[in-house]
């Protein structure tokens, strides 16, 4: 009786360990249903990107509460991006893009590569995932195409040399594009739209950063940049809901970001001279000091040399004496 007693202990923990490793790992349900198909080859990185999908969406929502979520999104993967024009032939896809999404039919696609250049299919997923789910939260509420990007781009977190020289150079040389001309659409052309680009993450990053008061203490926490979209969401016009939370309309905070834009990018360079005469003056201590300990060396072996004659002749050599021959 005692070892059946065991065996039923042991075969209840076995079937407690069973049912908890079956178990879904999320507490509450998803809110959104991610389905990602692939192209022959590719299925480790669908199922990756399956998995990245919740975490990513879960952080988007955040920056949208009270508004709409979307309740399902089917992504395709592909190896290049010339494929991402057939995934809806009558839109089409830009042919430098490696990434699309069309919010109204809740359908987004992401490339492997442009070319020869790979990228990272993880970034480029979050960032089209960004642009579903605000199509989705602000419903038929007019959104510009700046803040669609720049929304996106908060949650991709895709930084770059390129766009760090666009934004230093808009700053340095002028060529800031006014918000009415990124109202409406972006350029085609791939040069002039990574401009645009570069400017609406900037901007609507500088929003998400800002807080409700112009003082750059004030972090805000997000929160401002939140309730400003769920104003728009909710039907609010764009410059009534940037009142409402940042206490300027969207035309004074574009020019607030501007001036943000110069201070931040006119100070780098000088920082980065000030690293360079700092690096310069160290290499320059560090020559000086070794050519002091190189003649420090020579003037040693000098010395030991100079010692070494002066001892040689103080020693007398013993006088010549002819060999006298053979009596």
């Amino acid at each position: 009786m005692r070892s059946l007693a065991i065996v039923a202990l042991l075969a209840g923990i076995a079937g407690a360990q069973t049912m908890s490793a079956s178990a879904p790992t999320a507490s509450t349900p998803r809110a959104t249903h991610v389905i990602v198909t692939s192209e022959p080859g590719l299925d480790a990185t669908a199922r990756q990107l399956a998995r990245s999908a919740d975490d990513a969406l879960a952080a988007i929502a955040a920056d949208l509460p009270g508004l709409p979520q979307p309740t399902e999104i089917r992504v395709r993967v592909g190896r290049d991006a010339a494929s991402l024009g057939a995934i809806e032939p009558a839109r089409g896809a830009p042919a430098w893009a490696v990434g699309i999404a069309y919010p109204d039919l809740g359908e987004l696609g992401v490339a492997l590569r442009r070319g020869p250049d790979v990228v990272d299919p993880e970034t480029t997923l979050r960032h089209e995932l960004g642009h579903v789910a605000l199509g989705v939260a602000m419903g038929s509420a007019r959104v510009p195409h700046w803040l669609q990007e720049g929304f996106a781009y908060q949650h991709s977190a895709e930084w770059s040399m390129a766009r760090y020289e666009t934004l230093a150079g808009m700053a340095w040389f002028g060529g800031v594009i006014p918000l009415a001309d990124l109202d409406a659409s972006f350029p085609a052309a791939e040069s002039p739209a990574q401009r645009a680009y570069a400017e609406s993450y900037d901007f609507v990053g500088y929003l998400a950063r800002r807080g409700r008061w112009e003082d750059t203490d004030d972090d805000g926490d997000r929160w401002p940049f939140r309730r400003f979209l769920a104003e728009v969401g909710h039907g609010t016009d764009l410059d009534t809901a940037a009142r409402h939370q940042f206490g300027k309309p969207i035309a004074q905070l574009f020019d607030e970001w501007e001036r943000s834009l110069e201070q931040r990018y006119f100070t780098a360079p000088v920082g980065l001279l000030g690293l360079a005469v700092w690096v310069l003056c160290a290499l320059l201590l560090t020559i000086a000091w070794w050519r002091r300990r190189r003649q420090r060396r020579l003037g040693l072996a000098q010395g030991e040399r100079s010692e070494r004659d002066e001892d040689a002749a103080k020693v007398v050599a013993p006088p010549y004496v002819a060999w006298p021959g053979d009596d």
